[in-house]
């Protein structure tokens, strides 16, 4: 996923609030290399070696010779099967480890084309077991410790998400025992094995929800604290006119300039009329949003903080309710109804603003960001078929030219099936482990399986489908090891 890089203005951060718990247990975790393991002592010695030559030459795994330090990872479960191409292979470019998939935001724009996941039974997960988790992050730091450094290379952006196809307000693992791990226990586990940070991605949740309404003020809380900010690559509020609950309002006829913040059930001044079914969602998702920016609001100012709006170009006559003018309409809306809500919070309990330039100066930080958007959507998923339905007579030419890497992206994975050499591709895949441990490659346009997994208590099982479509085509371990030859 493209994250869009915007600085902002200058804001005083409210007392930070140390909030960090780690309920886990490593050492639940036991390790057994045996020291009469010939191979074993060979690697050991070769990545000792390293580690001091790494600290005057800082090296990467993938680029250590294969055969001197094959046997490093024995004894660590995850990689029980696993050779050391496979597993430096498998963390180049690893972009995510999808522990909970499936998305109730379904948002037409998602390259991913998420869906919600449905409910677990019998050889079927959602979500990775929080003791497959522990193996895994218990795993990596093992490997990290033998070798000196996390296993991680990138030749991109440099971090690793806890998600693929879900919103972050929807990450969550739970124990044998019924205990469930948000996103921040989790992203501290995840952070504290791979060294990297991750990216929190939310499209909005139900604020007459108590539960997840919670869980979105712990999260800022989290994120205010100055050493977890520091492990996070990105914030991420997502804004855009390609909203599930938007679309069918507009899908029922909705015309979005006949919004009025009046019908909004909290407004003093609502009359208790009744309202439609497509003016009653329109309203659901304008003060989803409004709802969203508001609770995040203490964030504003921190440079990781940003939000993504993506429309398509003005230039697109067939794609009306979606395009940036459109947009345009429902930003002021849901600043209108922002404003409405700080108002009255400044009435009232005086929990995000002291006052009225405080407001202002929200609505005003709010605005600049909400403004800044991003038209270089993926041609892929439920937004490919829109954009086909809505222009039925458009031209492949056309498409490649307005949606400008798709042509390259094809013809990089068309000359992996041709070749099928890893090495001579022009443009790097980025790599998802499931919730099964599986290994896939993805590019936004295409997904690619291998045939590496980690050993984890889950491989085997059943995941939801992923998307965009899933290529007729297996990354081998033979082409892995091509890949890593001198």
């Amino acid at each position: 996923m493209r994250v869009q890089s915007i600085q902002f203005t200058p804001y005083i951060r409210q007392q930070n609030l140390n909030y960090q718990t780690k309920p886990y247990d490593y050492d639940s975790v036991s390790f057994g290399a045996k020291k009469d393991n010939a191979q074993f002592k060979k690697a050991q010695k070769y990545a000792n070696k390293m580690k001091l030559l790494n600290k005057i030459w800082p090296s990467y795994l993938q680029n250590y010779d294969m055969n001197k330090i094959e046997g490093i990872q024995k004894g660590i479960p995850i990689f029980e099967g696993l050779s050391i191409p496979e597993i430096a292979f498998m963390f180049e470019d690893l972009h995510a480890i999808a522990v909970k998939r499936g998305c109730s935001n379904q948002c037409f724009h998602c390259y991913a084309g998420a869906e919600p996941a449905g409910r677990e039974h019998d050889n079927y997960i959602t979500r990775m077991p929080y003791e497959d988790f522990v193996e895994v992050t218990s795993g990596i730091k093992e490997l990290k410790k033998r070798i000196g450094f996390a296993p991680l290379k990138y030749h991109g952006k440099p971090y690793t998400d806890l998600f693929y196809d879900t919103d972050g307000m929807e990450i969550s693992l739970f124990d044998k025992n019924g205990r469930e791990y948000d996103f921040t226990e989790l992203h501290d586990m995840l952070h504290d094995a791979l060294d990297t940070n991750a990216v929190f991605d939310t499209a909005g949740w139900n604020p007459n929800s108590p539960k997840m309404q919670k869980r979105a003020e712990k999260y800022v809380k989290y994120f205010m604290d100055l050493e977890n900010i520091e492990k996070m690559h990105q914030i991420n509020l997502s804004i855009s006119p390609f909203n599930v609950i938007y679309m069918k309002a507009i899908e029922l006829g909705f015309e979005p300039s006949n919004y009025d913040i009046k019908n909004q059930p909290w407004h003093p001044q609502n009359e208790g009329k009744p309202l439609s079914k497509e003016e009653t969602l329109y309203n659901i998702y304008i003060n989803r949003m409004a709802n969203m920016l508001l609770t995040f609001s203490p964030l504003l100012g921190e440079d990781k903080f940003s939000v993504i709006a993506r429309p398509v170009s003005n230039f697109e006559k067939n794609m009306k309710y979606h395009t940036e003018a459109d947009y345009q309409i429902v930003k002021d809306q849901i600043l209108e109804t922002l404003q409405a809500r700080l108002y009255m919070d400044l009435k009232n309990e005086q929990k995000y603003v002291k006052s009225e330039d405080g407001i202002k100066c929200y609505i005003y930080e709010y605005d600049t960001l909400l403004s800044e958007t991003d038209t270089d959507l993926i041609m892929s998923g439920r937004f490919e078929k829109l954009y086909k339905e809505k222009n039925p007579n458009v031209t492949q030419e056309y498409i490649d030219t307005m949606f400008d890497p798709i042509a390259e992206f094809r013809e990089n994975f068309e000359n992996l099936q041709n070749t099928g050499s890893l090495e001579k591709l022009d443009k790097k895949f980025l790599k998802m482990i499931d919730a099964n441990g599986k290994l896939y490659l993805y590019d936004g346009f295409r997904m690619l399986p291998t045939e590496i997994a980690l050993n984890i208590p889950s491989k085997g099982k059943d995941t939801p489908l992923l998307s965009p479509s899933m290529e007729d085509f297996v990354v081998t371990t033979e082409m892995v090891k091509d890949y890593y030859k001198k």
